[in-house]
């Protein structure tokens, strides 16, 4: 009894307070209201009206939630609202006015670039329908910025782009841009961040010479280098490493004198989950004492030489080694090619793995033992990927696309494709547009170039980043570095005379690559041309969904990890893998496409190696800008597997339809 009639008293009690924080957004012929509840409140009433005096004589009744739509409207006419709360026992006291004036609305602003000079931050966007002027938030924290009207500073600017002046390289702040009309805001465009890094220096001793891959040493969610490991702090990844002491984990014959490893390569040749580590030389076909060795891992991070590879005898100079699956038989074969032009008897390596990384030597049954004669020959970069989409992994190396037949044997589809015959220092086929085949991106040394795909033809090519100043770089690598949904590009740079050199950035802006600054960090050491800025390999290094790189970068083993100083929520990690869940889908081809923009198909390949000796993480990482849902893609051998995705979600999806989330334990 008492506690009805206190449910009584309440019902008869008119609201104590009035709706807090009552928007009015205009829209053609409409008026958008939102307002906070009020405690006890049943219903709400609109009290409105019109023109330059407004006596808000309208009501509007009976509305029981917090937002309403007023339609019908004439545009460009000033429309005032207060907003009151009401219970059965009358209504409460009135809201603030609030303002809003119907009339036509921009565009969505689809794309947003931050590219950095030093000083100095350029905001690149499109233009938009209806837009009068644009303003630009930015903020710290990404979440600041996810409402309709951030609560936040900004910049008004007339047209795009806009600089602000004086903002650090290391600044990291994150944008988002709205097209206006008049006081009409639109549909805000994707959160963007800019460009700023972490950098962290590493020396790895003489084992910094084995390259720079990303692969899965141990059962951590670190990724790993081949003479260091990713380090863990209880449940997430610190961003740094630790050194291995080789001879007490069987890999002292790796770096071991007078070896000179030229690449690494990371594979599950067994199919235990673990990676195998492959690696060749830089030494004379004939030097017996160098050759390429296989170091099977144990399941504990400790391995063991194989004396079969050993035996192989594989020695020459070597350029990007492949590791696919070629013949269809459900594990981890390689390719490794070798400079040909020095007369010491090298020749080109195909190996079929039998599943217990026992491997046997095709090559010239293959018809991809020899090169063709000439310096544009010479393998240097290279790329394993299924071009031609027929289900099996192609082979591009040394102005090459040899497009596999199916039956162990590769025939050139070089002049069919249009493949330029240029001598490279590092090569890799992306999506530069999104329009759903593979780019070109090829870089000579000093200056670097893009060849756009149309119907698997490549056109003539534009330069795209020709340094002036002195010097070469011999390194190219290219990932999602800012998780807008383009890949980047990263660019190995070296002067002449100093040793020195920072990684050059080509920031992907709806297609075409522009320069952004790479800060610097701490001083380069100082070294002869053999301490190169190169090797440059791309991986979530800290997990935090965005896409780090770690870069060669001085003598004697140096390094340097490039992380993200700022990340964004909105990103799809897929695991591509067999039916057994093995990772040995290298070359495959995805695709993932947002549902509300069809046109933007982002299409990435599972890294074999590639850009020039260096190997990108297994997984992939696709930035997810856009709202709604997304459709992937796998072209699998025996066909496509598609699924709907989500921003944030992290999947494993097998050749046999399987989808399943991405283990934290287990995760690379």
């Amino acid at each position: 009894m008492t506690l009805a009639a206190c449910e009584g008293a309440l019902g008869t009690s008119p609201p104590h307070a009035a709706p807090a924080n009552p928007t009015a957004e205009g829209r053609d012929g409409r008026v958008e209201l939102t307002w906070q509840a009020v405690t006890d409140a049943t219903r709400y009433v609109i009290l409105w009206g019109n023109g330059p005096t407004a006596t808000y004589d309208n009501e509007i009744t009976g509305i029981e939630g917090t937002a309403y739509t007023h339609e019908g409207l004439e545009n460009l006419v000033k429309y005032r609202y207060k907003i009151v709360a009401e219970t059965s026992g009358g209504r409460g006291p009135e809201s603030l006015a609030v303002v809003a004036t119907p009339g036509p609305v921009p565009s969505a602003i689809e794309w947003t670039v931050v590219t950095a000079q030093n000083p100095g931050h350029t905001i690149i966007f499109p233009t938009a329908k209806r837009a009068t002027r644009y303003r630009i938030y930015f903020a710290n924290l990404e979440s600041a910025l996810q409402v309709a009207r951030p609560n936040a500073p900004f910049v008004q600017v007339d047209a795009p782009p806009s600089i602000r002046e004086d903002i650090l390289v290391t600044s990291a702040v994150f944008y988002r841009v709205f097209a206006m009309n008049d006081t009409r805001i639109g549909v805000g465009g994707p959160v963007a961040v800019s460009p700023s890094r972490v950098i962290s220096e590493h020396n790895f001793g003489t084992g910094g010479v084995a390259g720079a891959a990303f692969g899965l040493v141990d059962d951590d969610d670190c990724l790993d280098l081949p003479t260091a490991l990713g380090t863990t702090n209880t449940d997430f990844c610190t961003g740094s490493y630790t050194v291995r002491e080789l001879d007490e984990v069987g890999l002292e014959d790796l770096t071991g004198s007078p070896r000179k490893v030229e690449d690494v390569r990371f594979a599950d040749f067994n199919g235990d989950g673990f990676d195998e580590i492959f690696s060749n030389v830089s030494a004379p076909a004939s030097n017996s004492n160098q050759v390429a060795l296989l170091h099977v891992n144990q399941g504990d991070g400790e391995y063991v030489t194989s004396g079969a590879v050993r035996r192989l005898g594989m020695g020459g100079f070597g350029g990007t080694l492949l590791a696919a699956d070629f013949d269809n038989d459900g594990d981890v074969d390689l390719f490794a090619p070798n400079d040909q032009t020095r007369g010491d008897g090298a020749r080109n390596w195909l190996l079929f793995n039998d599943g217990k990384a026992h491997f046997t030597d095709v090559a010239a049954a293959a018809g991809v033992e020899t090169d063709p004669a000439g310096a544009a020959y010479v393998p240097h970069g290279g790329q394993a990927v299924d071009f031609n989409e027929d289900g099996f992994v192609d082979i591009l190396f040394g102005s090459r696309l040899l497009l596999n037949d199916g039956d162990g044997t590769f025939s050139d589809g070089s002049v069919a494709a249009n493949v330029p015959v240029l001598a490279d220092e590092g090569l890799k086929l992306i999506d530069v547009d999104l329009d759903g085949d593979l780019d070109l991106i090829h870089h000579d040394g000093s200056t670097t170039r893009l060849f756009r795909n149309a119907g698997g033809v490549f056109d003539g090519g534009e330069v795209i980043d020709a340094p002036l100043a002195p010097g070469s770089g011999f390194g190219l690598n290219a990932c999602d570095i800012n998780s807008d949904g383009f890949e980047d590009v990263v660019i190995a740079r070296t002067g002449d005379l100093t040793g020195r050199g920072t990684p050059r950035t080509l920031l992907n802006v709806n297609g075409s690559l522009t320069l952004s600054e790479t800060q610097r960090g701490t001083v380069a050491h100082p070294g002869s041309l053999l301490d190169y800025n190169g090797r440059l390999a791309c991986g979530d290094q800290d997990r935090d969904g965005m896409i780090d790189f770690i870069s060669r970068w001085g003598p004697g083993g140096t390094y340097r990890l490039l992380r993200g100083a700022n990340s964004l929520s909105r990103r799809i990690r897929l695991r591509i893998v067999d039916a057994d869940g093995v990772r040995n889908q290298q070359g495959r081809i995805v695709r993932v496409v947002p549902e509300d923009f069809p046109d933007r198909v982002m299409t990435h390949v599972v890294d074999s190696g590639s850009g020039l000796r260096s190997q990108n993480m297994y997984d992939l990482l696709f930035g997810a800008p856009w709202t709604g849902d997304y459709i992937v893609t796998v072209r699998f051998a025996g066909g496509d597997v598609t699924t709907t995705l989500s921003a944030g979600d992290e999947k494993i999806i097998a050749a046999d339809g399987t989808i399943e989330d991405i283990d934290p334990d287990e995760e690379e």
